[in-house]
């Protein structure tokens, strides 16, 4: 049985062929890079609803012509998405305005104007943090959280609002273009602190979409990421060279579909992903957030099981700026095997250049969207490689901080799954084993870790496979254990970097 899955990135389109039979065989993939972003003032971040689309039917045209599979052989579609974008339409399913991505951090004043006064802890008021936590478990902290952007284009663009018929997210919307039907996954929808997690309760929570001022009427149905959403529509196969009633099963969100691709579905199991942004993830039996390091656990295809984890915005984003920035010095492109020759021949600290990943801000361990990278320490000495190891470096000193942020709230594994387009660079991985002192795994076909977690789901939601059989077929094809001496040198380096983020966090606050 051949499924096809698509990974929906900031910067790619992955369209995924996978074989389901006892296994999860990955056959080929076809990546499309056609969805600009466009930048709006240093805080608005949108993509276009048009050219996901476009993207998907295109690249499952190709894949299928490039592998030699007719569409009749094709028993389901399924996604994995970016998540915490607010995408609205109207009554006919058209978008009112363009969607306003994770990235986008213009709601900064809805935010505070909800949370920002009275009594508070961790910066919000404890009466309002206490409420959203007993009726949906979540806390929405930030600008990016989809409803205070929802209220952004209720506060500044009137006349779009008035149009808004259902409130989505990015999968959530490609559903839609696939089956016709509106609807939310569960994740989609926790994530959208609307959700009434409180125990006999499911659906929406008609008490915080009271208090946030969300219009019930914009809210769609739930559905589990393992449901048969619907099939797909005539006009969806013709434009994507599938066959008419097509199963579509829900998929989700990256954080949980990335966890499942890296094989991680018991308790305890961490994994770490590095593509354009940057995840640390730990599988935990319940829903908790911690409003001191800006992290929760998130709902995922499994109902026993939920996803604790911090986010970093720019992980691989930062290196590809690296990649292109040293290739404009002599007029040439550096391919990742050129690069990685660079890196492997720089020395550990990088000669003293030290790497701050916070191109777009940082989500967690805090908070904080006007805070940029930092890169110090430069001298006549330094070379192309030495700037390309102290980005790798730090961007390796985040995801130990998450880490350790987990660590203190929960049991993370002593082995890590690691995945992701930068997983592909075998150097990239021993430093992460030496910073963090962690032994590292790295998955078969990292890179489409995302999409072969929602082929998983599909495969669950079509009575193919259960759950605990996916750990069992998720191959490992590397293992990268601490080199002492590095991780030695790592941990005194660590502690600058420490130190460096607090002092940038102090120029910034002026």
């Amino acid at each position: 049985m051949y499924l096809v899955t698509y990974d929906i990135g900031n910067s790619f389109i992955k369209a995924t062929l996978t074989k389901i039979a006892n296994s999860i065989e990955f056959v080929g993939a076809t990546v499309v890079n056609t969805h600009s972003t466009t930048t709006l003032g240093g805080k608005g971040v949108e993509q276009s609803t048009e050219q996901w689309w476009d993207s998907i039917c295109r690249s499952t045209k190709e894949l299928l012509k490039n592998y030699g599979i007719s569409s009749d052989q094709i028993k389901g579609i399924s996604f994995c998405s970016q998540m915490n974008a607010t995408v609205l339409v109207d009554e006919n399913g058209n978008t009112v305005r363009p969607p306003m991505t994770f990235l986008d951090r213009r709601a900064d004043k809805e935010f505070k104007d909800y949370f920002n006064h009275g009594l508070k802890i961790h910066g919000l008021n404890i009466w309002k943090l206490i409420k959203a936590m007993r009726h949906t478990c979540m806390v929405p902290v930030g600008a990016y959280s989809p409803i205070w952007k929802y209220k952004w284009v209720q506060n500044n663009e009137p006349e779009n609002f008035a149009r808004v018929d259902k409130f989505l997210d990015v999968g959530d919307y490609l559903l839609y273009k696939a089956t016709g039907r509106l609807v939310r996954t569960e994740d989609s929808a926790f994530c959208t602190a609307l959700n009434d997690c409180r125990k006999g309760h499911s659906g929406w929570s008609h008490t915080m979409a009271k208090a946030y001022g969300i219009k019930e009427t914009h809210l769609p149905e739930i559905v589990q990421s393992t449901d048969i959403v619907g099939r797909i529509t005539a006009t969806a196969a013709e434009q994507m060279g599938l066959e008419k009633g097509t199963p579509v099963i829900a998929g989700g969100g990256d954080v949980a579909m990335v966890a499942v691709g890296c094989g991680n579905i018991q308790n305890n199991q961490t994994s770490i992903y590095c593509g354009t942004s940057g995840s640390v993830c730990t599988v935990v039996d319940r829903i908790i957030q911690f409003a001191d390091i800006m992290m929760i656990a998130v709902k995922g295809p499994d109902p026993k099981q939920k996803y604790l984890y911090g986010e970093l915005e720019t992980a691989g984003k930062c290196f590809a700026w690296a990649r292109e920035l040293i290739g404009k010095l002599d007029n040439s492109q550096y391919s990742y095997e050129e690069c990685a020759s660079l890196v492997s021949k720089a020395e550990p600290g990088a000669h003293g250049l030290m790497f701050t990943p916070f191109m777009n801000g940082c989500k967690t361990p805090f908070e904080d969207g006007d805070i940029r990278s930092t890169l110090s320490g430069i001298s006549l000495e330094t070379t192309r490689g030495d700037l390309l190891r102290a980005v790798i470096e730090g961007i390796c000193f985040h995801f130990r901080w998450l880490l350790e942020c987990q660590a203190k709230k929960c049991k993370i594994s002593d082995t890590i799954r690691f995945a992701g387009g930068l997983a592909r660079i075998n150097i990239m991985n021993q430093i992460l084993a030496d910073v963090t002192g962690h032994t590292i795994e790295t998955v078969k076909h990292p890179q489409y870790v995302g999409a072969l977690g929602a082929a998983a789901v599909a495969a669950i939601g079509l009575g193919q496979m259960k759950f605990e059989d996916i750990h069992s077929y998720i191959e490992i094809t590397n293992t990268y254990t601490p080199n002492p001496e590095n991780h030695e040198i790592y941990n005194k380096l660590y502690k600058k970097f420490l130190d460096k983020v607090k002092s940038d966090r102090k120029l910034v606050k002026g």
